[in-house]
């Protein structure tokens, strides 16, 4: 298996600097027109991180009062993204096809540097060699701007590489920050004077109406997570469904992508109580409604507790496996604390944002189950 790894880890390596230098061809065929009142801010993360990052957002038109501001952001939320006003443009990246598709690569990465951005800012702490750094290369930007970052998604000699291709290098504090705190770090750099705080979905949805209007009361289960690790058993969920039902009354909603239908469908075997199955159903913009209307709600360290927090919903997130740390629990004093997640830390042991072994710790809140 670690043969098969290291395997692995080297033809990816090979794969990433040969798209690089193939993407020499768009360098050396289109001139890069400097516009000085163009920004581009590459952010190509998950959704959960995005929504993370609006707080920190807000204030790129405070730094750039003059300039276009352009968000290249992931496919995944680029439509929630359009219905903010911090930026003029949003434009939309699909991961996987920018990754394996070499035409829609081309023609993307040479509306980039055709658009001819003055300054390109890239804040994601983690940086990509084949994403993000290549992106910042291609800009052609005077000004181009990224944090330090760490190894986490970017190789050694990657890195190496693609230091080169920044302007500015903002340092950054090699010890485990939360999420917030990491945004707020980057912006200070940026010349923000700023704290972490809590993002806010309230003025993305508004006037939009709930889907489930019709229902007197219910809660949000949210049961899927980005990595098998950090998943609660379904089970358990079903049991903690059950319990909810008998206490309480409230219906649950299970909410999730299309994608963990599998989920939904395993957890209504098991449950006894009342539930809707909204998974698959919903946009980001509609689930953000649903969540905010919600009793409150209960899922894993994954993008459904961001938005929970985004619109004043109580939430329980279940902690125990992933990056424990690094995007929940939400330590930081705010006016809004008692709305931040509430963390409900599992039996088994996590790994937290060094990747290294964690045991929760004793004086957070006791087993859910």
């Amino acid at each position: 298996m670690k043969l098969y790894l290291l395997a692995f880890k080297i033809l990816t390596l090979i794969y990433n600097i040969w798209l690089y230098f193939l993407d020499y061809f768009i360098i050396l065929s289109y001139h890069s027109q400097k516009a000085e009142n163009k920004i581009l801010i590459i952010r190509l993360d998950a959704i959960g991180d995005f929504v993370l990052w609006l707080n920190a957002a807000k204030h790129f038109k405070q730094i750039y009062p003059d300039k276009q501001i352009i968000l290249l952001g992931n496919n995944a939320w680029t439509d929630l993204a359009k219905r903010f006003t911090f930026w003029h443009e949003v434009w939309s990246l699909d991961r996987r096809k920018f990754k394996m598709n070499l035409l829609y690569r081309f023609h993307l990465l040479k509306k980039i540097r055709k658009a001819g951005f003055d300054v390109a800012v890239q804040p994601s702490y983690s940086r990509s060699f084949l994403y993000s750094d290549e992106i910042i290369r291609i800009s052609g930007a005077r000004d181009r701007i990224g944090p330090v970052g760490d190894f986490s998604n970017i190789h050694r000699f990657e890195k190496r590489v693609s230091d080169r291709f920044y302007t500015r290098l903002i340092p950054t504090d090699l010890k485990p920050f939360m999420e917030l705190k990491r945004n707020a770090e980057f912006m200070c750099g940026l010349g923000v004077n700023m704290k972490s705080g809590l993002p806010d979905l309230s003025s993305a949805i508004e006037g939009v109406s709930n889907l489930l209007s019709n229902l007197n009361g219910y809660y949000i289960l949210f049961p899927a997570a980005s990595l098998s690790g950090k998943q609660w058993p379904i089970t358990h969920f079903s049991v903690l469904a059950d319990k909810i039902y008998r206490k309480t009354g409230l219906v649950a909603i299970i909410c999730g992508s299309s994608r963990e239908q599998h989920l939904a469908d395993k957890l209504l075997c098991h449950v006894d109580a009342p539930v809707v199955n909204m998974v698959g159903k919903t946009n980001l913009v509609e689930l953000a409604v649903v969540i905010r209307d919600a009793a409150f709600l209960v899922g894993n360290d994954t993008s459904a507790i961001h938005f929970a927090a985004a619109v004043s919903t109580p939430a329980f997130c279940l902690l125990g496996g992933g990056t424990m740390g690094d995007l929940c629990p939400m330590t930081w004093n705010l006016k809004r604390k008692d709305l931040s997640p509430f963390p409900l830390f599992t039996k088994w042991i996590a790994l937290d944002v060094t990747g290294s072994a964690a045991i929760p710790s004793k004086r957070g809140p006791r087993f859910l189950v």
